[in-house]
């Protein structure tokens, strides 16, 4: 397999390692390529090219990881579609969702990185509130920026609309997995803004009203909680179910703890890559590709979806 990674900050170093992993464990061989900006130094182990001009990308590539500033996804993928076959593409896709794309693309072949699905919890959720009759529920994503980027904050990417931070993007994640466990809704409203002291220029706060036929879902995300949160409790027509994505646990006001399911982080991301590489690059599946992750962007930005 030969792939090229744009960005390797610190979530693009987690999916090369990741993937060195996986490639190893399956036999696979792996060949790394990396475009780096001019004069950067640093020497990340497990690449084999460094390139630092676009006229030479000349290769052709398996698959193309865009790991870089979210407001550089669309130019990068542009430029890569005649030299790669598959995409991998940091959440979210892009910084907004109004590019006119005007080349030639699969959009199964493009995937959009999705890594709360793939915690053993989230699947276990699902499956527990399969036959539910579900009334309203409340999602949270609540985390202190400061704490959060371990750079200053204040020059992070996060900080900055031009880069493509806000909230409302970086935790399009909450977004996301509303969709998967309750589809698109009918009728949504919203509000996005900066509200607190945090010295960014980007939206701190987003909140959502989804509306659907037989149920209301609230989405709080913030950049300002002293006290992390990350959690979706659910109102059903006979109980109170609380699934806490930092914990792991699942939680029933009928019945208890439910269960505990505590990982090693990282578990998530190993899972991503092994599905991007066994059912997408097979072209088996893809259940967030380029026509999804607009669609939830566009709901994240505060558009209508059509």
């Amino acid at each position: 397999m030969k792939v090229i990674f744009f960005g390797l900050g610190s979530i693009g170093k987690r999916h090369l390692q990741n993937l060195i992993s996986v490639c190893r464990a399956n036999s696979t061989d792996l060949e790394v390529h990396a475009f780096r900006t001019k004069g950067t130094e640093e020497k990340i182990e497990g690449i084999d090219k460094y390139i630092y001009q676009y006229n030479q990308i000349t290769d052709q590539y398996d698959v193309t990881f865009i790991t870089n500033p979210t407001a550089i996804h669309y130019d990068t993928l542009n430029l890569m579609i005649k030299n790669s076959n598959f995409f991998f593409i940091e959440k979210p896709v892009f910084d907004h969702p109004n590019y006119e794309i005007n080349f030639t693309i699969d959009p199964s072949k493009v995937y959009v990185a999705a890594p709360l699905r793939y915690k053993p919890i989230m699947n276990y959720l699902t499956n527990y509130i399969e036959d539910k009759r579900i009334y309203s529920a409340r999602i949270i994503c609540s985390s202190f920026l400061p704490s959060w980027r371990k750079e200053d904050y204040r020059k992070s990417y996060s900080a900055s609309k031009e880069l493509g931070g806000g909230v409302e993007l970086d935790c399009i994640h909450e977004l996301d997995y509303a969709i998967w466990l309750f589809g698109f809704p009918k009728q949504k409203k919203h509000l996005i803004l900066r509200k607190s002291d945090l010295e960014i220029e980007s939206n701190d706060l987003a909140l959502y009203l989804l509306e659907y036929e037989d149920k209301v879902v609230e989405i709080h995300l913030d950049y300002f909680g002293v006290y992390p949160q990350r959690k979706i409790e659910i109102i059903t027509n006979d109980d109170f179910i609380v699934c806490d994505l930092l914990s792991d646990t699942l939680y029933s006001q009928k019945y208890g703890q439910i269960v505990d399911m505590k990982r090693d982080n990282n578990a998530m991301y190993v899972e991503e890559i092994k599905y991007f590489i066994e059912r997408v690059m097979h072209c088996q599946d893809n259940w967030n590709d380029l026509n999804n992750a607009i669609d939830v962007l566009q709901l994240a930005r505060g558009g209508t979806i059509t």
